[in-house]
């Protein structure tokens, strides 16, 4: 028995070398064959922020992907019924994650060997997928992918940022073959990053410590009302110059608004896990101890003409040996979301995240035995 044991390791480490013979072909996947994709995509707040790896619980579950071999040699780019004028790869393609092998794959497969002899290809991408997204040369070695957008619920905003908008930094370019078909010696998969494309918005609020030593402030409700863009088309431009690709802003353009002022859109409490919030009422405690933010970041189009009012409904309550006593109840306040009263807000940019940081105080106030007569007015830090 104990020589079976030292012998059996020898049989294995015989078997792992004849494997590993340079005279035995390397097995691959299936997926080495096919062409497949990776993303990464940008953290939010700024530009300047680093690319994430994937994630299915925060970023989008499709892909629209175009692909080109010899991109130059085509005058034009999209299909046509004529062959001779041809989409060569992909022509916005949709594309699944796997979460097994993490990357992406398109519906139609796609093999490296069937494009040997091209000298090079390139590929552009966006997410999540839509219909009538395309990519067109606008001029010499220039090429423009546009991708038709609109809000994907009723609300004209986005809470949930699987279902925001993102489109790639750069194409990817790989260099191909000769004429004689030698094997491809690049990274079979496609690396793709992407940018995000829409702008973003944290209400933050705050009581100064003069109103906070009387009175706290108790938010129940916070709604938006006002013109907010609901669609557009989203455009990103890119040259190849200097054997390497150059990408310009993201563009946002044919924005349609909606007027919300009939009915203005809440925006959904949340809870953060810290005393400020009561998960019961629904409600937020506002003090003067810190900002307390109040529902999740949500996301627009860019849009410089994005000047809401919000509305922020509260009891105004005060703390009696350990118990909230309301001396006002369901106050509502507005304030109008420009650039007067918020001067740093980047309301056409993409890619930001732009906190809204509203101080309490007040603007005249004066106490009657258990009730008081404060009226709410909110002014900005």
């Amino acid at each position: 028995m104990k020589r079976q044991k030292y012998i059996l390791p020898l049989i294995v480490l015989a078997v792992l070398t004849a494997c590993d013979s340079s005279d035995a072909p390397i097995q691959h996947p299936d997926s080495y064959d096919n062409i497949t994709f990776s993303a990464q995509t940008q953290k939010l707040i700024t530009r300047a922020n680093p690319y994430e790896a994937y994630d299915t619980d925060r970023h989008p579950a499709t892909m629209g992907v175009f692909g080109y071999y010899d991109i130059a040699g085509y005058a034009a780019l999209t299909r046509a019924t004529t062959p001779a004028l041809p989409n060569p790869i992909f022509g916005n393609d949709i594309t699944n994650y796997d979460t097994a092998t993490k990357t992406w794959a398109t519906t139609t497969t796609r093999r490296w060997d069937d494009y040997k002899g091209a000298t090079s290809f390139d590929f552009f991408a966006y997410m999540p997928y839509t219909a009538g997204a395309k990519v067109e040369r606008t001029d010499k070695n220039t090429y423009t992918l546009s991708v038709p957008f609109s809000m994907p619920t009723a609300a004209p905003f986005i809470s949930d940022t699987k279902e925001a908008p993102i489109i790639c930094v750069k194409p990817e370019h790989k260099e191909g073959t000769d004429a004689t078909g030698k094997q491809f010696t690049f990274e079979r998969i496609v690396n793709l990053q992407f940018d995000q494309t829409l702008t973003a918005y944290n209400l933050l609020f705050m009581l100064t410590s003069k109103m906070n030593a009387i009175r706290q402030f108790r938010i129940k409700s916070v709604t938006i009302s006002g013109e907010i863009a609901t669609s557009g088309t989203i455009t990103r431009t890119y040259s190849w110059t200097n054997n390497s690709w150059t990408a310009y802003a993201i563009q946002w353009t044919g924005i349609t608004r909606q007027a919300s002022t009939a009915s203005p859109v809440p925006i959904p409490y949340k809870s953060y896990g810290t005393e400020a919030y009561n998960d019961d009422t629904q409600t937020a405690l506002i003090t003067s101890s810190g900002y307390t933010q109040w529902g999740s970041t949500f996301y627009t189009i860019p849009d410089a003409k994005f000047m809401p009012t919000i509305s922020v409904t509260y009891d105004v309550v005060f703390m009696d040996e350990k118990k909230e006593v309301i001396t006002r109840k369901d106050v509502t306040s507005n304030i109008i979301l420009n650039k007067n009263n918020f001067p740093s807000l980047t309301t056409g940019t993409t890619a930001m995240i732009n906190p809204i940081r509203i101080l309490i105080q007040p603007h005249y106030l004066y106490v009657l035995a258990d009730q008081d007569a404060y009226t709410g007015h909110l002014l900005i830090q």
